[in-house]
């Protein structure tokens, strides 16, 4: 018996809708995957054809398996075109893109956040990279003063302990480490009309000291006084996964060259690595990334 197919179909709300060939099934199962609670499977039944997963029905952030009848579902042709230059409206901000895995069958991948901080576009000049981009669901403090702290280890987004006004982080992972203890760098935000923000990063201080091995750098945005860090991601498209459709130009330095890139998760990052390793190198390993 040939595994089933999914043709998907997603609205901006974020309502899918599954029309499945061959089903044996009376339902489509969804799981979360590393999820082992009972939300973290939901069961869409099947009317003819036709499964719909309603933009009402909660999701947890992450990516999720389909099966039909116990198998596997195969993907068909996906239509996501409404979810292009999105909008969203009040509350969470939540996005659900139908995707086909490495394996060949057809997933899930949702991003649930409240608040946003929309990635846009990134202008690279002059060993630095300014962003522009959209923060849904909260407000910006005036005024560019900021106070950097160390964050403490095993704080997966602390907030800062000082803050006065607005402005962007960029916190130091080291590749293989789950907890590692990250360094700061703060840079002034400039706020705008409609939650529109911009700041300018330079590369220079994210390379001290020496860069002597793969350096990641994680951006946040940190709103007002006292408000929580939020990531800085770019998901309110149809791209479930940009490491592949956006890589950047690197910039080299005395003994080092950076770069902007996302991770798997659409989360914008900025990548270092030593001096003897070539721009176009670093661009092509982007895309493994995350």
């Amino acid at each position: 018996m040939s595994a089933p197919v999914a043709h998907c179909t997603v609205d901006a709300a974020g309502t899918v809708v599954f029309e499945v060939a061959g089903a044996a099934g009376p339902e489509l199962v969804l799981r979360r995957r590393g999820g082992a609670t009972p939300a973290d499977e939901v069961r869409l039944p099947l009317t003819g054809p036709r499964a719909v997963l309603d933009h009402a029905t909660p999701l947890a952030e992450g990516r999720w398996d389909i099966e039909c009848d116990g198998r596997p579902v195969h993907p068909g042709t996906r239509d996501v075109r409404a979810l292009v230059d999105r909008i969203p409206g009040a509350g969470p901000v939540t996005v659900r893109i139908p995707y086909p895995t490495a394996d060949g069958r057809i997933a899930l991948r949702t991003w649930v956040r409240a608040p946003h901080a929309e990635a846009g576009a990134i202008h690279l000049a002059d060993g630095a990279m300014t962003v522009a981009g959209v923060l849904y669901g909260a407000g910006t403090g005036d005024g560019a003063a900021a106070e950097a702290r160390r964050c403490e280890e095993g704080e997966d987004a602390p907030a800062p302990r000082t803050h006065l006004g607005a402005a962007a982080e960029a916190r130091r992972c080291e590749e293989g480490e789950d907890s590692p203890a990250p360094r700061t760098h703060r840079v002034p935000v400039t706020g705008g009309a409609g939650g529109a923000f911009t700041f300018t990063l330079p590369y220079a201080p994210l390379a001290e000291p020496a860069v002597t091995a793969r350096r990641l750098w994680d951006l946040w945005l940190l709103p007002a006084h006292g408000a929580a860090p939020v990531r800085l991601s770019r998901i309110l498209d149809d791209v479930w996964d940009r490491r592949r459709s956006h890589v950047y130009p690197a910039y080299r330095a005395d003994g080092w060259v950076a770069a902007p890139c996302y991770s798997g998760d659409n989360d914008l990052r900025v990548r270092l690595e030593p001096g003897d390793r070539h721009p176009a190198a670093m661009r092509t390993e982007a895309v493994r990334d995350g």
